[in-house]
C-alpha cells in the first residue's frame, strides 16, 4: 500500500484545478466547492479521508485595492470572514511561503460584498475577497493540519464580472503551485 500524500490541495471549482491536475497529476487535489458551507464540509470530509500533514488551499480572489496587479499571485497570511461583528470574528493565520505577496483575506458570501472598513484600519497589507478561506483555515486549525493559502487576482472588487481575468489568474496560480510542488513533494 502506498503511503498516503503529504499535502492536499483544495480548490473551490474545477476550473480552478484542472490546469493543475493536467501538470501535476501525482498531486492530491480535491474540489471542495463554492462558499464557506461547502468549503468547510468539503474539507473536512478530505481531511479525514487523507489524514494529510498540510492543506493548500488555491483559486481565485478579487482585489481590495488597487496595490495587487490583476493575473498576480499572493498568499493569505490573514484571513476572517468579513460579515461576522468583529465581537465574533476569529482571525486566521496562514503560513508565508516564496517571494509571493502577502495579503490579509475577506472571506465573504459574494463577491463585492460590502467589506468592514474597520478591518481595514492600521493594516499594512493588501487586501482581497474570497469565499471558501476561513472555512478551510477553521477545518485545518480544529484539526492540526498545516494551512497555505494561495490566490490569483482574477479582478478588483469594483470589476463587472465581465472584466474578470479568470484565465489569466488561474496561469498564474497554476505556475505557482507547480512551483511550489517541486520545492516540497
Amino acid at each position: 500500500m502506498l503511503p498516503m500524500p503529504r499535502t492536499l490541495f483544495l480548490f473551490a471549482t474545477e476550473g480552478e484545478a484542472a490546469r493543475f491536475r493536467q501538470l501535476r497529476p501525482d498531486a492530491l487535489i480535491e474540489v471542495v466547492g463554492v462558499g464557506m458551507a461547502e468549503a468547510a464540509a468539503g474539507a473536512a470530509e478530505y481531511v479525514a479521508r487523507y489524514a494529510p500533514q498540510r492543506v493548500v488551499l488555491a483559486g481565485i480572489a478579487g482585489a481590495c485595492g488597487k496595490e495587487l496587479r490583476v493575473g498576480e499571485c499572493v498568499v493569505v497570511v490573514s484571513d476572517c470572514v468579513a460579515a461576522l461583528p468583529e465581537t465574533y470574528r476569529v482571525e486566521y493565520s496562514g503560513r508565508e511561503w516564496g517571494n509571493l505577496p502577502r495579503v490579509a483575506s475577506y472571506t465573504v458570501n459574494r463577491t463585492g460584498e460590502n467589506l468592514s472598513l474597520s478591518y481595514f484600519a492600521g493594516r499594512d497589507l493588501p487586501a482581497i475577497e474570497q469565499m471558501e478561506g476561513a472555512a478551510v483555515a477553521a477545518v485545518c486549525r480544529r484539526t492540526g493540519v498545516e494551512y497555505l493559502h494561495l490566490r490569483a487576482i482574477s479582478n478588483r472588487v469594483t470589476d463587472k464580472r465581465t472584466d474578470w481575468r479568470i484565465g489569466e489568474a488561474i496561469n498564474s496560480l497554476t505556475t505557482a503551485l507547480v512551483e511550489y510542488c517541486n520545492q516540497n513533494l
